[in-house]
């Protein structure tokens, strides 16, 4: 009985009750917790399935609240048991929430940790969540990490991967994959080497071809390129490049206007004011909501402008037919009216200044004339 009661005694030493019945633990005073340990070093709390076996342990290292995962602190980070051990800790200076982890497997129980990774995965207090990355910027940021999405059959459909095939100082992927394929159909890269700019690509997987490229800095020459098989504009009906034009005395460039070029400035042209004109090169396009298909010019050199003329295919112009009416398959030129076409009668004065031949037909007045381009 004496036994009992020193050892009951010896416990109160240890051991508060509050009037709550709460249990202190390192305090006589547990005013706080049903159960309050209060301790300046070492473990707070184990839990273990063995002496030396895995378990839970809670401790405060630097002011950092840390529960570990198999792991304790005896005089740095340790493993409880073999095996991997791993570390979630709070940082109360920051409000940031981390996750570490040992590099290899504990050889025995009880022993310091050989490595330790950086953070590999951290929530800071403004709900920024980071894989692989202590200070993550957006709200969710990885490093040297990719992202995959499998369909229902756990075949890969999409991956976002921080590096391109050829190594780290390739811009970053987005790999499309097709239903079954061990490999991408459709690639979107930010870089397609070191110095280069980004590029997407399509892949026939039958035969592993590149049936299209669209490379926004092609072999590092600072200039985009599209290289496909088959180009279809659906938009457009004509080819145009852009030039600057004069205007001829109170006569504004518009479209579906005749141009020529400009003898006192080169590169440049003029509104159309003659007769079969021999210095005619096309048709300002737009007219009669017909637009361009593909555009050309050179930003920044004598090769530009700011509109659009028609030098082939398809294009309404302002035509009269005042002398001579015109029909389907009449060729065309210069008029003395300006920007105007009007039907070419004469033969000998039409070479060099036709400008193709009438898709419709004008009687008589001013209209607009659909033309199928070719200066000749």
């Amino acid at each position: 009985m004496k036994a009992i009661l020193i050892i009951f005694f010896s416990a109160l030493l240890f051991l508060s009750k509050t009037n709550a019945q709460n249990v202190g633990i390192g305090t006589p005073t547990p005013t706080d917790a049903k159960l309050e340990v209060i301790a300046t070093s070492g473990n707070q709390f184990v839990v273990r399935n063995a002496q030396t076996g895995v378990g839970v342990s809670s401790f405060i290292t630097t002011n950092f609240p840390t529960i570990g995962f198999n792991g304790m602190l005896t005089n740095g980070y340790g493993y409880m048991g073999t095996g991997f051990g791993s570390f979630l800790q709070f940082d109360p200076t920051t409000g940031k929430l981390s996750y570490f982890a040992s590099t290899t497997g504990g050889a025995t129980a009880n022993s310091n940790m050989a490595a330790l990774t950086g953070s590999l995965l951290t929530i800071d207090n403004a709900g920024n969540f980071g894989l692989g990355q202590s200070t993550p910027l957006e709200g969710f940021h990885l490093k040297n990490k990719n992202i995959r999405l499998d369909d229902n059959n756990n075949a890969k459909s999409v991956i976002l991967s921080n590096t391109g095939d050829a190594g780290v100082n390739d811009g970053g992927e987005i790999k499309l994959f097709s239903h079954g394929n061990t490999d991408s159909t459709l690639i979107l890269r930010g870089s397609s080497a070191a110095g280069k700019g980004g590029e997407i690509i399509f892949v026939d997987q039958s035969t592993g071809t590149r049936t299209m490229e669209i490379d926004g800095n092609y072999t590092g020459s600072a200039r985009s390129r599209i290289i496909v098989d088959e180009l279809q504009i659906k938009g457009g009906a004509d080819f145009a490049e852009y030039f600057d034009i004069s205007n001829i005395a109170d006569t504004k460039p518009a479209a579906g206007m005749l141009v020529s070029i400009d003898e006192k400035n080169i590169g440049k042209l003029v509104i159309s004011s003659k007769a079969y004109d021999k210095k005619v090169v096309g048709i300002i396009s737009g007219a009669n909501g017909i637009k361009p298909g593909m555009m050309m010019g050179h930003k920044n050199t004598i090769a530009d402008g700011e509109y659009p003329v028609a030098i082939s295919g398809r294009v309404y112009v302002m035509a009269e037919a005042l002398k001579h009416p015109i029909a389907p398959g009449d060729l065309l030129t210069t008029s003395d009216i300006e920007g105007y076409a009007m039907k070419a009668s004469h033969n000998k004065k039409a070479v060099g200044a036709i400008i193709g031949k009438a898709m419709s037909s004008l009687q008589n007045g001013k209209g607009m004339v659909l033309v199928l381009l070719s200066i000749r």
